[in-house]
């Protein structure tokens, strides 16, 4: 199973779906793999992450509706060695508007989640250790899936009264995933402790000022 190959179509599909919609770059300083950020008129960020190297191989990508938007944020990683899938997870975590998808599939073998990520997402999330037929499956679904939530923003134009609990909400999924020590420490000594931090906090998961 070349997993490098399908992470790297997957990611440039993801980002494909994203231009079509008229999205724009923010500019990206380099941190020594692949790190693309957009925002829009359908959301407030969104950011695609490549990383690969001899011993791992992460897609990681997530998407901010606007701060006055009520729908769920969308997330997906998958993260694989050479050798085998070791995790995959994809959710539209609830901001103040609960949606879902139908996944219609019973996968092989459930991933424990962490505490700090059963208080922000949804009862319904994927979290998996994929078969290479699943792994594959997943790579399929999220064009699919993430194609039918951008609809969903595109046609989110009626602002909502709650913004400041939109707000709220979205910073607590930011805050709950920057806990993440695992992703913390992979940075860190790549990057260091410092630009690790920034990466977290500005790159990864940016709250709303």
């Amino acid at each position: 199973m070349n997993y490098k190959q399908t992470l790297d179509n997957t990611a440039e599909a993801l980002q494909t779906i994203i231009e079509y919609v008229g999205a724009s770059k923010i500019p990206t300083e380099n941190y020594g793999w692949q790190n693309v950020r957009f925002v829009s008129d359908f959301f407030r960020y969104a950011h695609i992450e490549r990383y690969s190297d001899k011993n791992l191989e992460v897609l990681h990508f997530t998407c901010f509706p606007n701060e006055w938007c009520s729908d769920p944020i969308f997330g997906f990683d998958i993260i694989t060695t050479d050798k085998k899938c070791l995790a995959a997870f994809m959710d539209m975590s609830p901001v103040d508007n609960k949606k879902t998808f139908n996944i219609g599939v019973e996968f092989t073998t459930p991933y424990k989640l962490p505490d700090w990520a059963k208080l922000i997402f949804s009862e319904n999330v994927l979290a998996v250790v994929p078969t290479d037929v699943e792994f594959e499956m997943i790579c399929d679904m999220v064009q699919h899936i993430f194609t039918e939530y951008l609809t969903d923003l595109a046609s989110c134009k009626e602002k909502s009264l709650r913004v400041e609990y939109i707000k709220a909400a979205q910073n607590r999924y930011c805050e709950n995933q920057q806990k993440n020590e695992r992703t913390y420490n992979v940075l860190k000594a790549k990057l260091g402790a410092d630009t690790a931090k920034y990466f977290m906090e500005n790159i990864l998961f940016p709250k709303i000022k």
